[in-house]
């Protein structure tokens, strides 16, 4: 959904999570909480008819995330998990999907580039972990400039 009132909210709640995540490794729940709700409810009152699939794309895209998180052993953290779950709020499970997809491939294409700087120059300092709200934001801009649906 392309209305103001979902892409303001989304940019802004986008822009605060990479800072905080990129500062202090955390996204915080009472952004991704209520953010999760008032998309809900904007798609409940504003857009009736996109509202199944704002419900779907919060269980589908924080259900998956939960999956790669259990599976990865924690490498992915919860803060990561509601951020994807509130972006399936706002933009429902189609897009959302896609944004999943757009992101999964940008990190792991910045962890290549990574391991092979690391190849490259052995006694640099290590990257341990990678802050995901970045691309998470890269991968929802990504779904905004190339489309999935018409």
């Amino acid at each position: 959904m392309n209305a103001p009132i979902i892409v303001i909210p989304l940019a802004a709640a986008l822009l605060l999570s990479t800072y905080t995540d990129l500062r202090w490794r955390l996204i915080y729940n009472w952004l991704t909480l209520p953010g999760t709700a008032f998309f809900l409810l904007c798609h409940a009152v504003i857009g009736p008819g996109t509202f199944g699939s704002s419900i779907l794309g919060t269980l589908s895209l924080g259900g998956v995330s939960l999956i790669l998180a259990v599976l990865s052993h924690g490498q992915m953290g919860g803060g990561d998990i509601k951020l994807f779950a509130m972006l399936g709020a706002a933009l429902g499970w189609q897009a959302g999907l896609a944004v999943l997809v757009y992101t999964y491939v940008l990190a792991g294409a910045a962890a290549l580039l990574i391991v092979l700087l690391r190849r490259m120059f052995p006694g640099a300092r290590s990257v341990k972990e990678l802050p995901m709200a970045p691309f998470i934001a890269a991968g929802t801009a990504l779904v905004y400039l190339l489309p999935v649906m018409p």
